[in-house]
């Protein structure tokens, strides 16, 4: 077949905030509030450009654009879009730097993740008040740093001292360590839920269908108690308890017109299966019987 291009450069990059596709789940209604411009994602050092992209796509995912790198490995950019697939919008933009002093020098909130014990006096907050620090100054205006430490050992005393405050993401004691691109996505997901990102819509079924009629629902019944007749299912059974239980459940389902064809069609295809191996010598009836209307109002003339 010769040697095909990657797919990620067969495709065309999509912007994920413009990008329309009816296949996901939610319409297309939510857009990232204008206080996600104001925080900046700074990775320390990180030596993995797996974990850099995985956290692209996080931020991605979650509607973040500005990523900061400071003394990354080096790295290509199908490196990082073979994770981040259609992500080039954020690669594009990442800006590099040589230490975190610099990286956060215009920040005026930054807030450093660590999982480590510190014996120096840290300003140190809870998770939830962490995030309620950064949305409340992004709100206001100002210009917040998040800054996630390198994989092996996290954030130095020296880079925590850049750091306005710490938090830590709380997991099992017994098994602490996170991915880095792991507790990017939790931290970001927390200030996307704070942005409504929980309220979307779900976008409404391509194919819908009325309720099934009570006519239609008779003729189920019907082939349905004909399909166990023929399965000699009601010979040990109450027919009536057993086609009452049906009835009662069925309607609590409260099957649309394809749904009740569906049924009635897996009943009647169970006579025709015996017809054709000569358990049954015809298919028999289908369908209720239908009663004939009176023309008009009975008088007794």
């Amino acid at each position: 077949m010769g040697n095909l291009p990657s797919r990620f450069v067969r495709r065309t990059p999509q912007d994920a905030h413009t990008r329309l596709d009816e296949a996901l789940a939610f319409e297309d209604t939510w857009r990232p509030p204008e206080w996600f411009a104001r925080i900046a994602i700074v990775l320390v050092e990180p030596t993995d450009p797996v974990n850099i992209g995985s956290v692209i796509r996080a931020m991605g995912n979650t509607g973040f654009l500005e990523l900061r790198l400071v003394k990354p490995v080096e790295f290509t950019e199908w490196q990082i879009i073979g994770v981040a697939h259609y992500a080039q919008h954020i690669l594009s933009t990442v800006q590099k730097f040589e230490s975190l002093t610099e990286a956060v020098a215009d920040r005026q909130l930054v807030i450093g993740l660590t999982g480590r014990h510190h014996r120096a006096q840290r300003n140190q907050l809870p998770l939830g008040e962490a995030l309620v620090q950064m949305v409340e100054a992004a709100q206001s205006e100002q210009r917040v740093a998040i800054v996630f430490g390198r994989e092996d050992w996290g954030l130095s005393n020296d880079m925590l001292d850049a750091c306005h405050a710490i938090t830590t993401i709380p997991t099992n004691p017994a098994y602490p360590s996170l991915n880095l691109a792991q507790a990017a996505l939790l931290v970001l997901y927390q200030l996307f839920l704070r942005a409504g990102g929980s309220q979307q819509t779900y976008r409404k079924v391509r194919k819908s269908a009325p309720a099934a009629p009570s006519a239609q629902l008779d003729d189920l019944f019907a082939d349905l108690e004909r399909a166990l007749d023929a399965i000699g299912f009601l010979k040990q059974r109450s027919r009536m308890h057993v086609m009452r239980s049906l009835r009662v459940a069925l309607f609590r389902a409260r099957l649309d017109v394809r749904e009740a064809s569906l049924l009635r069609a897996v009943a009647l295809e169970v006579r025709h299966f015996l017809h054709r191996r000569g358990v049954l010598s015809e298919v028999g009836e289908i369908g209720a019987e239908r009663r004939a209307r009176a023309s008009g109002p009975e008088n007794g003339s």
